[in-house]
């Protein structure tokens, strides 16, 4: 692999990075909302509230698991995107 391959990879993997820590973020904080709204329906129902390794965590495996599906599609495109790239500039 070439030097400017290298940095495109590199660059595409920083792009994917940026992507997957705002798209968690954003996630997690939708969640957190949620999770609160819900507790606060439950007490004012009379029902028992969820723990938060109950209500909480699976929200946040779900957003990880969407965030790291844009990480891996990015990265990907990126590499197969930078491969083209080398192999047609050789021709």
């Amino acid at each position: 692999m070439t030097r400017q391959a290298a940095v495109a990879v590199g660059l595409w993997a920083v792009l994917a990075g940026a992507v997957f820590s705002v798209t968690f973020d954003w996630q997690t904080r939708t969640a957190g909302l949620h999770f609160a709204a819900e507790q606060v329906r439950r007490h004012a129902a009379g029902l028992p509230v969820a723990t938060i390794n109950e209500g909480f965590r699976p929200l946040v495996r779900a957003a990880a698991l969407r965030s790291s599906a844009w990480l891996g599609l990015i990265l990907g495109t990126g590499v197969v995107a930078t491969a083209v790239a080398v192999r047609t500039s050789k021709n």
